[in-house]
């Protein structure tokens, strides 16, 4: 979910300490972790991609029989399989299935299964990317509701950055939710601690959960080594897609889409980027030798969609402004006294000027890290001190912003999450190996911003994106403030590219659920923005019917 990174520690700049970024190796592990959270003695090591003749031959089982067959004869956190691959040495894959026995049309009041996970409805799966220098990151798959075979592919990620996707999972767009009964959890199998979600964004499509970066979540470190820029995050990320896709090859086919919110601004452009480039230079290298390009090494990268993002935060800043001291934003009445928005205004211009020239035009790390923690102070501080909920400027922060970030929900994934037959289910890491789950890790976040990452300016690799054929959806709740509409309009409608005029010329219009106004739609040329009326940062969460219509019209390939 939530930059929070940008609002804790003098507004989680984190620019105190300058210098180059930090880099880390990209390695990775033995695909055993410590013995308590993997036995060895019944785990399958399965080498990939499998023989061609697997395909052909009836005969040989699939990667995904063998993890179901490994799955249901060792139950329990060491029933996992893991996954290696001849490409990637330092990478291994440890998975397990869940069951899903359940039929579609009774979803709204399953069976329980005490061996199913979140949806019973669906096959599901969850494991770790284990790195040989110690990283291990956690993810949880569910297929599609309606034909996991055709409909597209997602993967999902929060941001923070440091915020781990069991936010989106359970408060947003995944398949069940975290219901509290007379404020106390439910006892009995995990799956009696969570409801089904209607609005999940698995109804037409697979979903892909991951915490990343490591120690986000259950995702943990076992030598020390972290990540703490989106480069490597975008290394690690495409190591892991490619072993999914030897494992899964039914879905390799299958439209994939890289979705995310907050810093996933940050994150996904990238992300986005390193698969494009990898694809590229497959192709490239395959006729450089005259050979036939291996289509099952390409990643069917399609769009990507990016929810109120941290994308340009050079020219994102002085929308803090808009969004506090007007009603442009959108606030009934401006939110901040006049005389501190007299001040900003000042500010506003100031760093309209300086930060594009010092962080995008001409980067130079220690300038840009200065100038940034100084507009951040004067156009972010004000509203911070108000105490009123950053993702959202209708809301007054009941919950409070540490550590729920506004949210009870937030509490409650916690609580679940920290449940042993919960963590025993699905085989994440126990209590005693790597801590109580934190929905938000603030040491990653700072560690991000030490290393520059959010200085970042991420809108060449969008239009970047765009020139190579991968579509994009920019999509912002109109009341959020952190990562608010006005500042990401400001840099999509400024960001140069080929169909930059043709985009600037297309019709704006209201987009409508039924027969309502969801809020507002401009699109060209593979590019598509959109607002949703009503919501705040985390947009699935405050208004899920419109969020599930606006992804599912975005990958059919609909107007919205």
């Amino acid at each position: 979910m939530r930059s929070f990174s940008v609002i804790s520690a003098s507004l989680a700049i984190a620019v105190a300490a300058v210098g180059a970024q930090l880099q880390q190796p990209f390695a990775l592990n033995t695909p055993a972790g410590p013995s308590s959270h993997l036995d060895i003695r019944t785990s399958q090591n399965i080498e990939l991609p499998l023989a061609l003749t697997a395909a052909i031959n009836a005969r040989v089982r699939s990667t995904e029989s063998r993890i179901a067959q490994h799955s249901a004869q060792n139950k329990g956190a060491a029933g996992f399989t893991t996954l290696t691959h001849q490409e990637f040495p330092h990478l291994t894959v440890r998975i397990r299935q869940h069951g899903g026995n359940s039929s579609p049309s009774k979803s709204a009041n399953p069976i329980l299964d005490p061996e199913a996970w979140c949806d019973t409805t669906v096959k599901s799966w969850t494991g770790y990317i284990d790195t040989i220098d110690g990283k291990s990151l956690w993810f949880q798959f569910f297929e599609s509701r309606s034909n996991p075979e055709k409909d597209p592919l997602l993967l999902w990620t929060n941001g923070g950055p440091g915020c781990s996707s069991a936010v989106g999972l359970f408060q947003e767009l995944g398949p069940c939710t975290i219901p509290l009964r007379n404020g106390v959890m439910p006892s009995g199998p995990p799956i009696n601690g969570t409801a089904f979600n209607p609005w999940g964004w698995n109804s037409q499509s697979s979903i892909i959960f991951i915490d990343q970066p490591v120690g986000v979540g259950y995702s943990y470190t076992r030598f020390g080594v972290h990540t703490y820029d989106s480069d490597q995050g975008a290394q690690d990320m495409y190591a892991f897609l490619r072993i999914f896709f030897d494992a899964f090859p039914k879905f390799a086919q299958n439209d994939f889409v890289l979705t995310a919110e907050s810093y996933g601004g940050r994150y996904i452009p990238r992300y986005a980027s390193e698969i494009v480039d990898r694809n590229a230079d497959i192709v490239h290298k395959a006729a450089r030798k005259g050979e036939k390009v291996d289509k099952s090494k390409l990643i069917n990268l399609k769009s990507v969609a990016i929810g109120n993002g941290l994308t340009a935060r050079s020219h994102q800043m002085g929308s803090y402004y808009d969004m506090t001291c007007s009603r442009k934003g959108g606030a009934k009445t401006p939110i901040l006294a006049i005389g501190t928005c007299k001040r900003m205004e000042v500010w506003k211009k100031k760093c309209e000027k300086i930060l594009p020239e010092v962080c995008r035009d001409n980067f130079a790390f220690d300038d840009c890290a200065m100038h940034t923690s100084v507009c951040a102070n004067e156009l972010m501080g004000p509203y911070m001190a108000t105490k009123r909920n950053p993702y959202n400027i209708d809301d007054d922060c009941k919950a409070g912003l540490s550590p729920n970030l506004c949210y009870n929900e937030s509490a409650d994934i916690r609580d679940y999450l920290d449940r042993p037959d919960v963590r025993e289910l699905i085989g994440a890491a126990s209590v005693d190996q790597i801590g109580n789950f934190t929905t938000c890790n603030h040491e990653v976040g700072a560690g991000f911003g030490v290393a520059g990452d959010s200085l970042v300016d991420n809108v060449g690799y969008v239009s970047g994106l765009l020139e190579r054929g991968v579509k994009v959806l920019i999509y912002v709740g109109t009341l959020d403030w952190i990562c608010n509409w006005v500042g990401n309009k400001g840099w999509l409608f400024d960001m140069e590219w080929s169909g930059q005029e043709k985009f600037l010329a297309a019709k704006n219009y209201k987009w409508l659920v039924d027969g309502e106004a969801a809020g507002e739609t401009q699109s060209a040329e593979g590019l598509t923005w959109a607002t949703i009326l009503g919501a705040g940062h985390m947009v699935p969460y405050d208004k899920p019917v419109q969020a599930k219509e606006m992804i599912y019209r975005w990958l059919a390939g609909n107007a919205l």
